[in-house]
């Protein structure tokens, strides 16, 4: 019994370490421009700066960056043979290319990819 206790001891306190590789949270404040880029790529629309507030846990948005990164963000996405792409993979038609000056074409490029999808899984 005498040796299991220094056996037990050690399991015990092993189990209390602290891991050496876990990471200090970052408490900056986030990039807008970044966020703007990343809602207009993920298709959302424009975020009113309370919504950004609350989740960003920020209440100092800036809102000229955030737009600048949306703007950046929607010409990537915005394009026609991406949007044909979104189209065959099945995902719906990002909010983030309704304000665009060629929406139009846009969605009729988005609509023949998600026609072609819908004709493909039919015969599938």
């Amino acid at each position: 019994m005498r040796s299991m206790l220094p056996a037990l001891m050690v399991l015990l306190l092993s189990g209390c370490q602290i891991n050496p590789y876990t990471f200090q949270p970052n408490w900056t404040s986030p990039s807008w421009f970044d966020a703007g880029k990343e809602d207009a790529m993920n298709g959302l629309p424009v975020k009113d700066n309370q919504l950004l507030a609350d989740n960003f846990n920020d209440p100092h948005v800036d809102r000229s960056e955030y737009l600048r990164g949306y703007a950046d963000g929607q010409k990537r996405v915005c394009e026609e043979g991406f949007l044909h792409a979104w189209g065959l993979a099945g995902k719906s038609f990002p909010a983030s290319c309704d304000a665009t000056a060629n929406a139009a074409k846009l969605h009729e490029s988005w609509q023949k990819g998600m026609d072609e999808s819908m004709s493909a899984s039919r015969l599938n």
